[in-house]
């Protein structure tokens, strides 16, 4: 016989699991937040650059770019270059495999 009720699904999907930020991580976040995340820059609207980093993807996702310019080249911010222990943080972010978790 056939039924049209709804069965319970025995094997739901299970619930994401929180991604926790690791202290490297956490580190350059602060100097992004603090030195690039800045109205007028990139942060919405604005996204200077069409690069916002208020989300922990896009500062993943543009690490080479950031240690480009404001380590490598000392182009960004704009008001004037990192101080050195700002970018041993992101170099050793990255060195360390430049993740959220890392």
């Amino acid at each position: 016989a056939f039924s049209c009720s709804k069965s319970e699904d025995s094997n739901p999907a299970p619930e994401p699991t929180p991604v926790t930020e690791g202290p490297k991580f956490l580190a350059v976040k602060s100097v992004i937040s603090s030195s690039c995340a800045l109205s007028g820059c990139h942060v919405s609207p604005t996204n200077a650059g069409g690069i916002n980093f208020q989300t922990n993807a896009n500062i993943v996702s543009n690490k080479m770019l950031i240690k480009a310019m404001a380590v490598d080249l000392g182009t960004m911010p704009p008001t004037g270059p990192l101080q050195a222990a700002d970018k041993a943080k992101i170099t050793d972010w990255i060195n360390a495999g430049g993740k959220i978790t890392d």
